[in-house]
């Protein structure tokens, strides 16, 4: 069997989630941060599950989350190796 660390086994659930798949895919075709809102608009899901996936998909390192004023926005985290890793498997495949 095998054998992963807790961080790789939350990374391989992140990814391994339909509706996250569909999250990351939205940040990664728009190249710019989006509010739930425009999240919501472009998956068809509703806010409570946008809201937990991105919650999900934060604690990992994936999404980066900014907030300007009072509105949090969302995006690819260009500082993660595993996120940049996960858009060029995007690219590669032609999603």
């Amino acid at each position: 069997m095998l054998k992963l660390d807790e961080e790789k086994k939350r990374f391989i659930e992140a990814i391994g989630n339909p509706a996250r798949l569909k999250i990351l895919l939205v940040l990664w075709k728009s190249d710019k941060e989006l509010t739930v809102y425009k999240i919501c608009q472009r998956t068809g899901l509703g806010r409570s599950a946008v809201s937990r996936h991105l919650w999900n998909l934060v604690d990992v390192g994936l999404v980066s989350r900014g907030i300007y004023g009072e509105i949090p926005l969302y995006g690819i985290n260009k500082n993660d190796f595993r996120a940049m890793a996960t858009t060029e498997f995007f690219t590669k495949t032609k999603l």
